[in-house]
């Protein structure tokens, strides 16, 4: 396979056709990873260094270099380059959201204000455009200021959930920052064929399922200003039959904006997006990862996609689940893809002001 490099302003420099392994790992809700290792030659040296692109034409995603070491590798006999980076939404880290954001709507139009607002349209990073809007529902309320865009746009994207990217638009030399979701193709419905991982399908090889509810919540109360009895409390409620698992959320950094007029119940809206943001973090690790075999079946790309919800199955346990994780592992030409269904490990986020 062909790896075309780009420069920063999106200019060909090269195409690498060697290399020994190819980790290429896509996330929905964050951006994904990549890692390469080839021969240490004057041209892959020249070629593979930071902020350079690595772009592939059978994928929409594109990673940009952070990181580049050459040497032996453990039990190697000649020098390689190990360049690593993430995919090209890794860019909103560059940013901060300055002035303070104070946002009611859609998610998409959300993750598209704070983008615009601080990365295209003020202090824009170069290339950077926004795509067509996907008209997605999901809804917030939220105030962030200071918070880098990328965090922002990540806690956005696993509280909807929805997923995004920036796309390399290699023609325009654009980047193209989009929002967008994945397609219910589970067993359960029936407006489209289904997609089933099981051993049984004969497409999948080493699964390996999860569970834990260490921290599990699924019912906030979010405290916001003042005290006692004056104190405004508002709930998130989660549980959807389950059993309640609760969760205290203190948002006394949370204040209602007076000064601009704002009511209390868009203040207490404002408190309800922090409790899903905290309910977001609290979640009950659940998934299930395996080998793709690529059948007849169920295709990659054209199957199924990261973002679908599918349903996997094994060991008497039938989860249906986003896809949220696709690594794709290159060695000698041998291809091995493994996605991750389910929820994925929490980590800490927070839209609140510092």
């Amino acid at each position: 396979m062909d790896l075309y490099i780009y420069d920063a302003d999106i200019n060909l420099q090269g195409i690498i056709d060697g290399y020994s392994s190819l980790r290429w790992r896509r996330r929905y809700f964050e951006p994904g990873e990549v890692e390469l290792h080839c021969p240490a030659s004057a041209e892959n040296l020249a070629l593979l260094r930071p902020d350079n692109i690595i772009h592939r034409l059978d994928r929409k995603d594109a990673a940009i270099i952070e990181g580049v070491e050459i040497g032996v590798p453990d039990n190697g006999t000649s020098e390689e380059i190990t360049a690593t980076g993430r995919m090209g939404s890794s860019m909103l880290d560059r940013r901060i959201i300055t002035p303070t954001v104070n946002f009611s709507g859609t998610v998409e139009d959300a993750m598209r204000k704070v983008v615009n607002d601080n990365a295209v349209t003020a202090r824009p990073l170069p290339h950077l455009i926004l795509g067509d809007a996907a008209g997605l529902t999901p809804t917030c309320t939220f105030q962030a200021t200071g918070k880098g865009v990328l965090a922002v746009c990540t806690a956005l994207a696993k509280a909807a959930p929805l997923g995004f990217r920036c796309r390399l638009d290699v023609p325009d030399k654009q980047w193209v920052f989009e929002v967008y979701d994945g397609v219910d193709r589970t067993v359960t419905q029936h407006n489209r064929p289904y997609v089933l991982f099981s051993r049984e399908f004969g497409n999948i090889d080493g699964p390996k399922y999860e569970i834990n509810t260490t921290g599990y919540a699924n019912y906030a109360y979010i405290a916001g200003q003042d005290s006692a009895e004056n104190r405004v409390i508002v709930t998130v409620d989660q549980t959807s039959g389950e059993p309640r698992r609760e969760l205290w959320v203190d948002a006394r950094d949370l204040q209602q904006d007076t000064e601009h007029s704002e009511t209390l119940d868009a203040y207490k809206a404002r408190l309800r997006q922090r409790g899903l943001e905290k309910l977001a973090e609290a979640i009950k690790v659940e998934n299930f990862s395996a080998d793709a075999v690529d059948t007849a079946n169920f295709a990659y790309l054209s199957d199924w996609d990261l973002g679908d919800i599918v349903s996997f199955e094994k060991w008497g346990l039938r989860l249906d689940r986003r896809i949220t994780e696709v690594e794709e592992v290159d060695e000698g030409g041998v291809v091995a893809i493994t996605p991750t269904c389910g929820n994925p490990l929490p980590e800490a986020f927070d839209l609140g002001d510092d």
